[in-house]
């Protein structure tokens, strides 16, 4: 309609108020615009995010493995520490169990 409008007014029909819908319709492209950066900086921090999640699990990693040496150790408190993380940190793998055919 905008661009039948625009380019062959007169077979537009004169019941619609054409000023508003023009109005209307460059809102909505801003609007859109907006909504589209929006969306951009929500990607942006939640990739950045992730990165910050993958860095604090490498040492969460570094952290445990330097728990279970301690541990092994006898020094005191790390086995009390290392029981309560050990749940977080299971070397079990899932097994893939194939569908049902």
């Amino acid at each position: 309609m905008y661009d039948f409008n625009n380019s062959q007014p007169n077979l537009s029909t004169s019941q619609v108020d054409w000023t508003e819908f023009h109005n209307d319709y460059t809102s909505r492209l801003n609007m859109e615009n907006l909504i589209n950066r929006l969306e951009k900086v929500t990607t942006n921090l939640k990739n950045a995010k992730i990165l910050h999640d993958f860095d604090n699990f490498q040492a969460a990693l570094v952290d445990y493995a330097y728990t279970n040496f301690m541990a092994g150790t006898g020094a005191s408190g790390f086995e009390t520490k290392q029981n309560q993380l050990k749940q977080f940190f299971s070397k079990t793998v899932a097994k893939n169990t194939p569908p049902n055919e």
